[in-house]
């Protein structure tokens, strides 16, 4: 009689699970299990019968997320696959799965034609997984490839040996332009090569780890190495000089032979990291340092729920100041960690680690949830609270409950949506433009505001703008840390980015400022917001609150241009001011003086209609009539610049066409100033 394959059913609803246990017990032995946690237990002790594993999402004392993240640190566990038993086709949870190993999915309620198809499928692919050879490139299994590891240390003890784990860079983008036939076609021709380097060693073993990835043992000299790295780069030379192929090696020395061959993997690994995506370098070589990053990240990850749940995170606020006033108008909401034994830990050290593991979105969602209790309390307390932005990660905004989680918070806590802003970075638009436009929409319509925060640093800033309908923009000041050699490079950049911005009807956010001469700059060029160590550093909610109220105090605002208001008004095109300027009678326009430079800053709509695009103008009538107005105005600015006093400037521009030009300075930082210029066609009085 032929024995049965067990499957492992873990589930806590009893009535699901009997009815699971009734379509499988006729062709398979059945164990259950209630939660993760008892199917741990229950695996442990039967690991050689189970053949499969069917696995609930949503139950008691350990869920079946946690379950993975136990189940994926056994190696002896990686065979058996697990199907996981869902009601729900929610995209983000199967993405989740299967980054956590789980291999196939079956719905609720149970069809039992499509359950033992999906069963026996993973379970004949677990058997193939299992045969010694790979069947594309005919090098060793993993398995096999990890035997074969063992026995060569064992056969060659006094030998020094090194695990070298081999990749290729961008292989998925090769596959995506040429196709999967190609990319097998460069992998069987690195199995072709590491088989000929091997005949050049009495003791060698090589296989297929997984896709792209190989894995070599050899004697350990640079030499070797050397002649290892190069053999595979002439070859992928000779597989196609177009596609100009790189592979990425990471070396451990293995110093001790008894250490589990997974964990030597694991080792050249993390070397390989050092040179993963770089041009030039090609190996990299394992240090005990690595290991010791790798567990402070595994540190800071354990303790995320416990910083949780001891409210060990800290909201620190820092002020976003209005140009105009130079008084603060809300703040962004900062994340501090502290820790109860290492002190403060730095968002550098722990917010990345959360972003690649998926983990910052609670951590975001802790922080609207802090920020919301904040407002209240300031609410309760009397007070007229400005807004805070609160970060969204690329996480959250695309977790489908997001609008139902910060429309649930400000119900909750009773706040304004306005008052809780939303900054989203750049790169949070890339992935699926239309669901975070459908998503920013339904936010809109709940009354929230929302930023695009680190604008420009992604390749795509413009097409995203056009299409995402935003609040404000947040520009990093970074543009403007160029060195002189860079020929203000990153002051021109800026400039465009904001005058871009308010022609878009955007107010602009400029973060990272340090002085009091990127302050004017700023000011010059309409900037509306700005944000950084200038004005004051990201500070704990009682200092903030302090910071507030020592500004009510100082009455006496200090403003290093007396016209910056005007300029901003002029500058904001939702303002009264400029609207009032586009519908005055008489042609305007503003520019820019600089260096002996002139450049055009706006107009307003009878500049456009009368100066610009006067019907009937040829392009060399227009352009000689730009080029002699920019020669008078340019003689005229000379003159402001000398402090000359002088009255308007009367000039003709073409037979009965006359105007009077009256010029006035609006605003000046060092060498720059800001002049409106007004036309007044006295063609009739002449």
């Amino acid at each position: 009689m032929n024995k049965k394959d067990t499957i492992l059913v873990v589930d806590d609803e009893e009535l699901l699970k009997k009815t699971l246990v009734d379509i499988l017990v006729g062709e398979f032995d059945v164990i259950c299990a209630s939660n993760g946690k008892e199917a741990l237990d229950v695996l442990k002790k039967n690991v050689d019968k189970v053949t499969a594993i069917v696995l609930d999402l949503i139950m008691p004392v350990m869920d079946g997320f946690q379950f993975m993240d136990e189940f994926r640190l056994h190696k002896e566990y990686d065979n058996i696959p697990v199907i996981v038993a869902t009601a729900n086709e929610d995209w983000h949870s199967e993405k989740k799965c299967l980054e956590a190993g789980v291999w196939d999915f079956v719905m609720k309620p149970y069809n039992p034609e499509l359950l033992m198809f999906r069963l026996k499928n993973a379970m004949d692919k677990s058997r193939m997984i299992q045969m010694e050879r790979d069947g594309l490139t005919g090098l060793h299994t993993k398995f096999k490839f990890y035997r074969e590891v063992r026995r060569l240390l064992v056969e060659a003890e006094k030998e020094n040996f090194a695990f070298v784990r081999i990749d290729i860079d961008r292989f998925k983008m090769i596959n995506n332009f040429y196709g999967i036939k190609e990319g097998d076609k460069i992998l069987k021709s690195i199995a072709k090569e590491l088989k000929r380097v091997a005949t050049a060693f009495n003791y060698f073993t090589c296989g297929r780890i997984e896709n792209d990835v190989f894995g070599v043992c050899l004697p350990y000299s640079e030499q070797n190495i050397d002649l290892l790295i190069k053999a595979l780069q002439i070859n992928m030379k000779k597989v196609n000089k177009d596609y100009n192929i790189k592979v990425s090696c990471g070396v451990y020395i293995i110093k001790d032979p008894t250490m589990d061959v997974s964990e030597m993997y694991d080792r050249a690994f993390l070397a390989a990291k050092n040179c993963k995506g770089k041009f030039v370098d090609d190996v990299g070589y394992y240090d005990d340092s690595m290991i010791e990053n790798m567990r402070q990240e595994q540190f800071i990850i354990n303790e995320v729920n416990k910083a949780i749940e001891e409210e060990q995170f800290e909201v620190f606020l820092q002020p976003k100041i209005n140009l105009v006033t130079d008084k603060s108008y809300g703040a962004e909401a900062l994340v501090r960690w502290r820790h109860p034994d290492r002190g403060m830990i730095a968002p550098a050290e722990f917010v990345p680690i959360y972003e690649r593991n998926g983990i910052i979105g609670r951590l975001d969602q802790y922080m609207w949830r802090r920020v919301c209790m904040l407002l209240r309390k300031w609410l309760d307390e009397g007070k007229k609270p400005n807004p805070i932005s609160v970060n969204v990660s690329r996480v959250n905004i695309y977790n489908p409950h997001l609008v139902d989680i910060l429309k649930n918070l400000i119900t909750e806590y009773k706040i304004p949506a306005a008052l809780l802003n939303l900054e989203l970075t750049e790169s949070a638009f890339m992935e699926d433009q239309a669901l975070v436009m459908k998503t920013m929409s339904r936010l809109h319509n709940i009354g929230f505001k929302i930023m695009m925060d680190d604008f420009g640093s992604g390749y795509s800033s413009l097409n995203v703008l056009k299409d995402m309908d935003v609040d404000y923009l947040k520009v990093d000041m970074k543009f403007l840390q160029q060195d002189a050699k860079f020929n203000n490079r990153g002051e021109k950049v800026i400039t465009s980015v904001i005058r871009m911005a308010k022609w878009m009807h955007l107010p602009s956010i400029v973060e990272g400022v340090e002085t009091l001469e990127q302050v004017d700059f700023l000011k010059c060029i309409g900037c509306e917001y700005a944000q950084g160590f200038f004005y004051a550093k990201p500070m704990p909610v009682e200092e903030y609150e302090a910071f507030l109220l020592k500004e009510e105090k100082n009455t006496t605002v200090q403003n290093s241009d007396e016209n910056a208001d005007i300029v901003s008004e002029l500058w904001n095109s939702r303002s009264n001011t400029s609207i009032f300027f586009d519908l005055l009678d008489v042609p305007i326009a503003i520019y820019e003086y600089r260096k002996d430079k002139i450049e055009l800053l706006r107009t307003n709509s009878r500049y456009d209609n009368d100066i610009v695009f006067e019907k009937g103008v040829d392009e060399a009538e227009h352009n000689r009539r730009i080029k002699n107005e920019r020669a008078l105005l340019k003689e005229q600015f000379k003159k402001l610049v000398r402090g000359e006093l002088f009255g308007s400037v009367e000039y003709e521009v073409m037979a009965d066409l006359w105007y009077r030009v009256s010029i006035k300075l609006i605003g000046k930082r060092a060498d720059t100033m800001i002049i409106m210029v007004t036309f007044n066609d006295i063609s009739e009085y002449k």
